[in-house]
């Protein structure tokens, strides 16, 4: 009996963490400023921009981001284009426009309004050097085909538009409030209004995924609609709602079925048949931080950008370890025997929730070390279901715990190899 309560105080005061999980945030300085974009143009080059004109680059897929020198100040970088590695562009609030052609050790300020006044910047893309578009707000589409030099400008009916791409010099979509979706086959003289089936819901278009040559994907943010397209935009599909999301800014899919969402308090989804599943995604803490954007360069190696300066960064696709196996709302909170006990490598763990609310799994050693961490956001009612794989764990006791903000459970298991 003694040793016994040993081990359990053991395991409630020793505030040792050695916690894991499969995203990771890479850069922990404290600029006190929101990050907005992240682009790469391959697994180890990119970069991220967002207030206070500030940008970071990274070489080395992320383990090191070395602030640039943007030349822009009091203002947000919202969108970034990486052309190849020396020619950047990037747009912003109040008529900005920088440019680098050596890989941002230098920029270029082709434009840069006033604070507070004229056209904000949302979207750009160039299909080479010298030809690219830009959009924003004011119901304007800007082209310009001498690398920022001189541009010209096109209306349509939209009082925003948040992002742009071209598959081509003369195929190309635009998205915005209102679940606006424009499609320019001229090179982005001419737009014609393609309808999205939002129905009566109101939803915002934040971002465009393109897969390949003629699949897309959007997102509706208020709604967390995902939309998708199978004929560059010239048709759009309701695929499916992400359950327990708040509001989605951004989406991202390296391929037709595996994709992220993500937006409002930190909250990451995944999906992996074209987005009619969706499974809430391992996050560390970001102290109810957003995610503004998302960049992958396969299905395993991405990047996640937003609030408070939080980079993180997956390389084996963000696996999300929990699945919801029944809907119906449990009676009271309840964490269950794992199963097999004793269990060799890999256990299941199954629990019930009956309040919306964040929830943490943590998994301690005998010395009360904390081995690992799920951390699941706004999870809805329902019985849950994890897998934890011990295959770098001795055998021995092991404790697992699940809590929210008022409530806690604990119980032990054994894992013998």
């Amino acid at each position: 009996m003694k040793t016994k309560i040993y081990i359990l105080t053991l395991f409630f005061l020793v505030a040792v963490n050695f916690a894991f999980s499969q995203w990771v945030q890479q850069y922990h300085e404290t600029l006190s400023l929101h990050l907005m974009d992240v682009k790469f143009i391959n697994q180890d080059t990119g970069w991220t921009c967002g207030g206070n004109g500030a940008i970071l680059k990274t070489t080395n897929a992320g383990n090191n981001w070395n602030l640039q020198n943007s030349g822009i100040t009091g203002k947000y970088l919202i969108s970034i284009c990486a052309v190849n590695a020396n020619v950047v562009y990037m747009v912003g609030f109040f008529e900005t426009i920088i440019k680098t052609t050596n890989g941002g050790t230098n920029w270029n300020i082709i434009k840069n309004g006033p604070s507070g006044t004229g056209h904000s910047y949302e979207g750009v893309f160039f299909i080479n050097e010298n030809t690219g578009w830009i959009c924003g707000s004011g119901s304007l589409i800007f082209k310009t085909t001498n690398g920022g030099t001189t541009f010209d400008s096109v209306n349509i009916p939209v009082g925003y538009n948040f992002d742009i791409y071209f598959r081509n010099a003369n195929e190309g979509l635009v998205c915005g409030e209102a679940a606006s979706m424009y499609k320019t086959t001229n090179g982005g003289l001419n737009w014609t209004e393609i309808i999205v089936p939002v129905g009566t819901q109101a939803a915002d278009f934040f971002r465009l995924s393109p897969v390949g040559y003629s699949i897309v994907y959007t997102q509706g943010t208020q709604i967390n609609k995902i939309y998708k397209s199978t004929n560059f935009g010239s048709n759009w599909d309701s695929v499916a709602r992400v359950p327990g999301a708040d509001e989605s800014y951004t989406v991202f899919f390296p391929n037709e079925n595996t994709g992220w969402c993500a937006g409002t308090f930190g909250l990451m989804f995944k999906t992996t048949n074209g987005g009619y599943n969706w499974q809430p995604e391992v996050v560390p803490p970001i102290n109810q931080a957003f995610i503004r954007s998302l960049y992958f360069y396969n299905n395993n190696t991405g990047w996640a950008v937003g609030g408070a300066t939080k980079i993180f960064y997956t390389s084996n696709g963000g696996i999300s370890f929990i699945n919801k196996i029944h809907t119906g709302v449990p009676v009271d909170f309840k964490l269950y025997q794992n199963y097999p006990n004793p269990f060799n490598s890999t256990t299941l763990i199954e629990f019930d929730i009956h309040k919306i609310g964040n929830y943490y799994i943590e998994i301690f050693n005998m010395l009360g070390q904390s081995i690992q961490v799920f951390s699941y956001n706004k999870l809805t009612p329902g019985k849950y279901k994890i897998s934890f794989k011990a295959n770098n764990l001795s055998s021995g006791i092991y404790f697992y715990k699940i809590s929210n903000s008022n409530s806690t459970i604990t119980k032990s298991m054994l894992l013998i190899k």
